[in-house]
């Protein structure tokens, strides 16, 4: 047997024994501690939103410190601007909405000409398309239209319900998921200023009963760590909005879509939520076109901008920068978006990247993770 290929030591080749007890224990134990991080999305997803807040906000609070303005007051200025920023943006959505919604009955008799118009050519091409919804339509409103007939002598109408659906029970749903939504938003912007006033005495009490002074070493390194790689996430995650407002703005503008500076807004605050936010802002774009051009070409073109801004974004940009930002590798940040949106759906989505990161800057300064670094990094 070659040398050294051999151990220095026989404890080298000694395997700690598994017993089945020990693996039963790790499977309830990890199985115990993944329930309850999913239940417990409505209590640690506002948290970990606030911290991301937080650190998105501390450079605007240092620069606005720099010119002579006590931090708290840079803080409560800070905070009131994102506020002020948030209901402007709130209430100019509801104008495109209203706006929408005031074009939409001259948009539907617009389509209904165009499909009898349809009709009338012949069933060629596409028009045949349109003539055969047509068709469809008037026999549904005939079928409906039409009185049933009457039950005969003796013979009680059985009517039929779905058993499956409340409205009372949906409503109820519905108002559950508003107000835990709102809770969770209020909990947000109560808890970001908190943590921009007492960030750092919160930082230093963790490092101060972290052990002895290996171990406190070893925590400022990891909290340092962690600090610089979400701060290079939310640069690569605001200059990816960025880029796609602008490429989305450029697009739109060039087609003559009304108001294409507020679409790519719009394009790049969704985009912060990785799949869904991209293609509900392709949608509205898509909409928004449909309703000012009432035509499938100039639709389908607009809809072909925003939709290819948004794949090159999601399949080239994002993972590009946000692993080089990370030091995540791609499969890492792809396989983190859907484990972390399947366990809280939205939040989930929005929070995986930042909290992968995270974990990959922790494994890396603390030994017994280090394989779990390495493994994420690239």
């Amino acid at each position: 047997m070659d040398q050294s290929l051999a151990p220095e030591s026989p404890h080298e080749w000694t395997i700690a024994p598994i017993t089945v007890r020990g693996v039963a224990v790790t499977i309830v134990v990890g199985a115990s501690m993944l329930y309850a991080t999913r239940e417990g999305v409505s209590l640690l997803a506002p948290i970990l939103v606030s911290v991301l807040l937080a650190y998105a906000l501390e450079p605007i609070v240092n620069l606005s410190s720099r010119t002579r303005l006590p931090r708290p007051l840079a803080i409560v200025t800070v905070c009131s601007l994102l506020a002020a920023g948030l209901v402007g943006g709130e209430r100019l959505a509801q104008r495109q909405v209203s706006a929408f919604l005031d074009t939409l009955p001259v948009t539907v008799q617009v389509i209904e000409e165009s499909m009898e118009q349809a009709h009338e050519q012949g069933p060629s091409g596409n028009s045949g398309a349109l003539a055969r919804l047509q068709r469809a339509a008037n026999e549904i409103k005939e079928a409906i239209a039409k009185p049933s007939p009457r039950p005969a002598q003796g013979v009680e109408r059985v009517t039929t319900m779905n058993p499956h659906f409340s409205l009372s029970a949906s409503l109820a749903h519905a108002s559950r998921a508003i107000g835990t939504l709102s809770a969770q938003v209020i909990a947000v912007a109560i808890l970001t200023p908190l943590l921009l006033f007492g960030g750092e005495g919160l930082k230093r009490k963790v490092i101060a009963v972290a052990g002895p002074r290996a171990q406190k070493k070893v925590t400022r390194d990891v909290i340092k760590a962690i600090d610089r790689q979400i701060e290079r996430y939310l640069v690569a995650r605001v200059l990816i909005s960025g880029l796609v407002a602008a490429a989305t703005w450029f697009g739109l503008w060039m087609l003559g879509v009304r108001q294409p500076f507020v679409l790519g807004l719009i394009a790049g605050v969704l985009n912060v939520v990785p799949f869904i936010g991209p293609a509900i802002a392709v949608a509205i774009v898509g909409a928004v076109a449909f309703v000012q051009f009432q035509t499938i070409e100039l639709t389908a073109a607009a809809v072909f901008v925003a939709g290819t801004v948004a794949a090159l974004e999601g399949n080239l940009i994002s993972p590009w920068l946000t692993s080089r930002a990370g030091e995540l590798n791609t499969v890492a940040v792809f396989v983190s978006i859907l484990f972390w949106g399947w366990m809280w759906d939205v939040w989930g989505l929005v929070l995986a990247v930042p909290i992968m990161v995270a974990i990959k800057a922790a494994a890396d300064h603390v030994e017994p993770l280090q394989p779990i670094g390495e493994l994420l990094g690239q």
